[in-house]
């Protein structure tokens, strides 16, 4: 998507931001180069090279593509980026795939998160089997059943 001037001359996008005011409704499918502010209401896929901002009283209902996602509104569903950030009590329900990601203190998240590597591929980390094959269960606790330790014994 390019945005042009009177000469016809393409402008530069990065200064650009797309907005859905509160009170929108938007379904379908989004394409944006620019950076897309949305504090309306959207049941659409979001394909973007830039950064999308879902405001405080946004709700986002979608599969989302972008370089940077800020949330500090409502996300639902599954967002692939480079970076993550919920931020002032940002909620999420999903999956979140990104090389980094930041949950504030005031923010939720329920869903699954993937690590991806810096430029794009993803690396999934299953702790769980970590913690089987660890010598955890071989402990033997110096602690015995009336509470104290084999040395004060």
């Amino acid at each position: 998507m390019a945005i042009f001037n009177k000469l016809n001359q393409q402008t530069d996008c990065s200064s650009n931001i797309t907005t859905i005011a509160a009170g929108a409704h938007v379904t379908g499918k989004i394409n944006v180069e620019c950076e897309l502010h949305i504090d309306g209401e959207v049941d659409a896929e979001i394909n973007s090279t830039g950064v999308v901002k879902i405001g405080q009283s946004g709700v986002v209902k979608s599969n989302l593509r972008a370089n940077t996602l800020i949330i500090t509104g409502k996300f639902l569903g599954d967002a692939e980026c480079e970076s993550i950030e919920l931020i002032l009590g940002g909620e999420v329900e999903g999956k979140l795939s990104a090389s980094s990601l930041t949950i504030d203190a005031s923010s939720s998240f329920q869903g699954e998160s993937i690590r991806r590597q810096s430029g794009g591929s993803s690396k999934i980390v299953d702790f769980s089997s970590e913690v089987k094959n660890s010598k955890a269960d071989e402990f033997e606790s110096p602690f015995l059943a009336d509470g104290l330790d084999q040395e004060t014994k």
